[in-house]
């Protein structure tokens, strides 16, 4: 058995667009690419170059803060149903050479696709894995107030949507707080991240049907995904077995950190579970688990973090956790997290883990957004996402169905069993796992 440690890197990290990577772009402090010959596509009718708001805000040290403050003044506004960095691409939910056919997807759980979709889903991932993105690259940056101070690398498609998420979980300097965790923007983001991510292994494989299932885990009493048939058996080192391919995928993060793994070959962690093997993580949310979390009526709660009580958010995401024989230290999104014991147990880690996606491919589609000073300025209503393009303020997809998006949930081919652990309260009923999670 060896431990590697993942050495943190002081800086911070970022994707950005790779036509602003420029100097000229840089210099100019303008990410508008050209499409059509204009920027981006003005002559066309697709959208404008224009100032954002963010652009008249104090500079600050953490380029997350304000963003795009630190880099850009002038970014793409699209019109219409146009989307993407340069409007080259259409909103979620449209499609069509000038994005005006609706395009939907159901998505399904994860143990009822048929064997050539999950092989497709599965072959998906990998190419997506180990193809370089063409559209992105990745920013690191010691101290982004040193003028010049900043390398961009390439990276695949897979690994771009690892690095965002690591990204975003990093915690403000004297604070908890972050982008997209322990904050009422908790499900606005994710929901963004994975439509983000989706849209990206379209373009990749040409498959605009291409969707993440879901997974349910409120229907088993294990990891029934962690099999050569899903992804990958795990063996007694926690690492994924040989025969599967998933148990090539490297572990990319500057997390400082230790992950043990039985290889004495230097280099990226490869991927560990060890599900229900940690003492005090040993069970997944249960079906009660969800229908107390549903029966939440306000969606969140101040002081809006990890410490807000009676709070939907705050409950989804398993800071707030049910008083019950099993004596739990986590509950809901945070549990599942844990359970799994490995790669996916480390916030700046998790997105390396493929069950990351089926993890977070859920919604709630009553959220409102929480209007208070109380929030962190970065999970602020108004605030833009980082680190996306086209910006979206944290409220942005407020009000919003999935339908609206393009997606809707199937059924699960099987009925509930028996909530386990349910006390005194009932089965979930029609208000399942998969309606109250997109993060």
């Amino acid at each position: 058995l060896r431990c590697l440690v993942l050495h943190f890197l002081t800086g911070v990290d970022a994707q950005f667009p790779r036509p602003c990577t420029t100097p000229e772009a840089l210099q100019t402090r303008t990410c508008c690419p050209l499409l059509n010959g204009s920027p981006c596509g003005f002559s066309s009718g697709r959208g404008v170059c224009a100032p954002h708001p963010a652009r008249d805000l104090p500079k600050p040290v953490d380029y997350r803060v304000n963003w795009p403050r630190v880099f850009y003044d002038s970014v793409c506004t699209c019109w219409g149903n146009y989307d993407g960095y340069d409007c080259s691409q259409c909103l979620p939910g449209w499609t069509g050479s000038q994005c005006l056919q609706r395009h939907h997807v159901e998505r399904k759980e994860i143990t009822d696709l048929s064997d050539s979709e999950r092989e497709t889903f599965i072959s998906s991932l990998h190419q997506a894995k180990h193809s370089p993105s063409g559209r992105y690259m990745i920013l690191t940056s010691n101290d982004t107030t040193v003028v010049g101070n900043s390398v961009f690398h390439n990276t695949s498609v897979y690994d771009l949507y690892v690095w965002m998420h690591y990204y975003s979980a990093k915690s403000y300097a004297g604070s908890e707080n972050n982008a997209a965790h322990r904050g009422p923007a908790f499900i606005f983001w994710h929901r963004v991240f994975l439509l983000f991510i989706e849209r990206e292994i379209r373009e990749l494989t040409g498959n605009q049907d291409f969707y993440i299932p879901y997974w349910d885990w409120t229907r088993t009493n294990h990891c029934n995904i962690c099999t050569n048939e899903y992804f990958g058996g795990v063996g007694q080192d926690g690492r994924i077995d040989s025969t599967s391919q998933f148990s090539k995928w490297k572990v990319r993060s500057p997390y400082l950190g230790i992950i043990c793994i039985h290889s004495d070959a230097a280099g990226p962690a490869h991927l560990i579970r060890n599900p229900g093997k940690d003492p005090v993580y040993k069970t997944l949310p249960t079906a009660a688990d969800v229908e107390d979390t549903m029966a939440t009526a306000l969606f969140d709660t101040p002081p809006f973090d990890k410490t807000s009580r009676k709070s939907f958010r705050n409950k989804l995401e398993g800071f707030e956790f049910p008083s019950d024989s099993r004596d739990l230290n986590a509950s809901m999104h945070n549990l599942v997290h844990r359970y799994l014991n490995g790669t996916m147990s480390l916030v700046p880690t998790a997105a390396n883990d493929p069950i990351f996606m089926l993890h977070h491919s859920f919604d709630h589609g009553e959220a409102t957004y929480p209007d208070s000073d109380h929030v962190h300025p970065a999970q602020r209503a108004q605030a833009y996402m980082a680190p996306f393009f086209p910006l979206r303020t944290n409220n942005y997809y407020w009000g919003r169905d999935t339908q609206s998006l393009g997606y809707s949930y199937k059924e699960h081919s099987l009925s509930r069993p028996a909530a386990r652990n349910s006390g005194t309260r009932g089965a979930a009923g029609r208000h399942d796992c998969k309606n109250i999670l997109n993060n």
